[in-house]
């Protein structure tokens, strides 16, 4: 059996080749690099980002449910408890829960309100969405966290960075604009680093560490799925459907 070092190591190297394409979908991030993507479909890539940032704090729910009472499952708790506090409330990093933030810069773009209840988003988002919440309802708590976490927060490649310059160099965005972005940097630190050591403590079988390993890549094949088809939608190449909220 691989050691639980030893299986911490093979889920950095595989993030490290996924940092070698941006965070929000190559499409997306080299139109917004070049200052191409005219402002009605930056909208519409705002809107779903809305939609699929909220849709991540009923995955955490999940979360909670599937885990007992051990040391263990204490501090799997406790980290979703400091993510919820960034997510649902004023007093983690940023100005406002990041769901709020992630209206906002929708609505910098001009969504409405009724754009924002009412959400057009890319089938592939909504396939991932689903995948993630249904993930958290049926495994145990650490596997969900360990795909959405190390998936989507352990990441060092410097897209966030570059992505807020180009929106705010030619597209004339204000910081309080830009804000969910300034919130998530740094996100490998506080979010992502502790679930190694929490799956160093768990994956202490094979059956363990390939439940891990096929949740972490079924995560990233899906959310960069979702990441193009949020892009086709945004670009009229593709329609989009209601989604609920």
């Amino acid at each position: 059996m691989t050691t639980t070092g030893a299986f911490a190591e093979e889920l950095r190297s595989y993030m490290k080749e996924q940092e070698k394409s941006p965070l929000y979908g190559k499409s997306f991030f080299e139109g917004v690099m070049a200052g191409t993507m005219d402002r009605t479909a930056l909208k519409k890539w705002a809107i779903q980002h809305h939609y699929r940032t909220g849709q991540h704090i009923r995955a955490f729910g999940g979360i909670f449910l599937n885990t007992g009472l051990s040391p263990l499952d204490q501090k799997i708790r406790r980290h979703i408890v400091e993510n919820l506090i960034d997510e649902e409330t004023i007093m983690g990093r940023g100005d406002d829960a990041h769901w709020a933030l992630s209206r906002r810069l929708a609505e910098a773009f001009g969504a409405t309100p009724e754009e924002l209840a009412h959400p057009r988003v890319s089938p592939a988002a909504v396939d991932y969405v689903n995948w993630v919440i249904e993930l958290g309802r049926r495994e145990y708590g650490l596997v969900t966290l360990a795909a959405m976490s190390i998936g989507g927060e352990s990441r060092r490649e410097d897209s966030f960075e570059r992505t807020v310059k180009a929106l705010s160099e030619k597209y004339g965005l204000s910081r309080e604009a830009l804000e969910f972005f300034y919130a998530h940097m740094g996100e490998a630190e506080a979010h992502g680093d502790p679930v190694y050591q929490l799956v160093q403590e768990y994956a202490t079988t094979p059956e363990r560490q390939d439940k891990i390993r096929t949740a972490l890549k079924t995560w990233c094949e899906k959310f960069r799925a979702a990441q193009e088809g949020i892009f086709k939608v945004a670009m009229g190449v593709e329609d989009g459907i209601e989604a609920v909220m």
